[in-house]
């Protein structure tokens, strides 16, 4: 009897259909701790100031009460009292755009042919964009500055570090992604554009990283600053606050609002580095914490150890493994034992009672303790479509069978008490546990 024939599958493409799951996954990182953080009206966040035309004023205490004495006869003291300034902050504003093709609006609309409409993963990715925009501006400075050119292969490949522009922060593509439109900035002519350019490609080693640039640009050196940019202009110097010159990282932001901790020194923050004012800049401990805790106490009266609840340490996730390993004969570090939920249902470990939150933007060797309520939220406009009187968040782009869509923002981060809040630099931080 002959052997039977066996029918392979590759005889039957014309037969076999593709059969699709509903599952669609987002694979990329898109926590975003420090933000949740910060969320608008919560109890014990920060508080909220609205903007409306000028900047936003208010007043700071920068004097002791002082003049009162003793006297057996019964003279009084000569007048005095305590100084005051007024601060002031503004607003910036923030934007991202999506451009669609009219058929995708066609081709998307049933189930059958795709996993999800244009118009809902559209709404879906610019809400994520704007908040790891929001996210990487906090822990940023006014600057924008998001990386140094470190060595110039070409006009189109560049190797980039230092995110921030702070050496040993962490990876150099820490806040840049494959799209991202950029400016390089001449450090050694006032910061003059020397052109701008789309990241292609990104490839890391290390705390390096080599961008491919869709557009040659010609000129740069290292030490060259990075910038998110536009066709006609750049961020550069028109960022948000954050937790760079708000905690006034190595002296070099002394003036916040307008007001100058060169010239009123109670207007600055604590700082504290590794190894010069802690035992050992390769182990954080407790001991270390406590140290900042009382600092920031005696100069702001922001007490941490009464009121834990109002504050957040915050560091990276290498620093927390040290942390965890200085305390390990203490307690059991697990996230049901001595921890605590926050905003954003995150699990945080207690440190001397108060919450301690990893954040891998956190830049790397530091660990921040942040008074929340100190914080405040300038209001203008929240994150919505750009759109007048109704006109609709879709804009027909002329001349094409297209629509273009953008989402901003109009605010800023103000610091009421610049020094309820403290730092500790300089930590050895070698491990890194990121997107990248």
């Amino acid at each position: 009897m002959p052997n039977p024939t066996v029918i392979s599958d590759a005889e039957l493409t014309g037969l076999l259909k593709n059969v699709y799951s509903q599952f669609r996954e987002k694979v990329q990182n898109l926590v975003t701790p420090l933000l949740a953080q910060l969320e608008k009206g919560r109890a014990g966040g920060p508080r909220n100031m609205r903007w409306g035309g000028n900047n936003v004023f208010f007043d700071v205490v920068v004097g002791r009460p002082s003049g009162a004495t003793f006297s057996s006869a019964g003279y009084f003291p000569p007048d005095t009292t305590a100084q005051e300034v007024q601060g002031n902050v503004g607003v910036v504003r923030a934007y991202t755009t999506r451009q669609i093709d009219g058929l995708a609006f066609v081709g998307t609309q049933s189930k059958d042919a795709a996993f999800t409409t244009i118009a809902k993963k559209t709404m879906e990715e610019i809400k994520d964009a704007s908040s790891l925009l929001m996210q990487q501006a906090l822990h940023n400075k006014q600057d924008g500055i998001v990386a140094l050119v470190g060595t110039v292969s070409s006009t189109t490949s560049i190797i980039v570090s230092s995110p921030y522009g702070v050496a040993s922060a962490g990876q150099g593509s820490l806040l840049l992604s494959v799209g991202d439109y950029i400016a390089v900035l001449d450090t050694s002519s006032s910061d003059a554009v020397l052109g701008r350019a789309a990241i292609t490609a990104i490839s890391n080693s290390g705390d390096n990283a080599t961008l491919t640039l869709g557009t040659a640009i010609s000129g740069m050196a290292s030490t060259d600053k990075i910038v998110k940019a536009t066709a006609n202009d750049t961020s550069f110097n028109s960022a948000m606050n954050g937790l760079i010159n708000i905690t006034n990282r190595g002296g070099s932001y002394a003036s916040l609002h307008n007001v100058s901790a060169s010239t009123y020194s109670i207007w600055d923050a604590t700082r504290l580095v590794a190894g010069t004012d802690t035992p050992d800049a390769n182990t954080p401990t407790e001991s270390d914490i406590w140290d900042l805790i009382q600092k920031i106490s005696g100069r702001s009266g922001k007490d941490a150890m009464t009121r834990p609840k109002d504050f957040l340490l915050m560091t990276t996730p290498g620093l927390a493994k040290k942390l965890m390993e200085s305390m390990v004969g203490q307690r059991r570090f697990t996230a049901g034992e001595f921890s605590t939920t926050i905003k954003g249902g995150y699990k945080a470990i207690e440190v001397c009672g108060i919450p301690c939150v990893t954040d891998y933007y956190v830049p790397a060797g530091t660990i921040y303790l942040l008074h929340i309520p100190s914080l405040a939220w300038v209001d203008a406009k929240d994150w919505g479509f750009v759109e007048f009187e109704g006109a609709g968040p879709w804009r027909w782009i002329q001349g094409r069978d297209a629509f273009e869509t953008t989402y901003g923002w109009y605010g800023n981060l103000a610091c009421l008490a610049r020094n309820a809040h403290g730092s500790i630099t300089g930590y050895t931080d070698t491990a890194r546990y990121t997107h990248v």
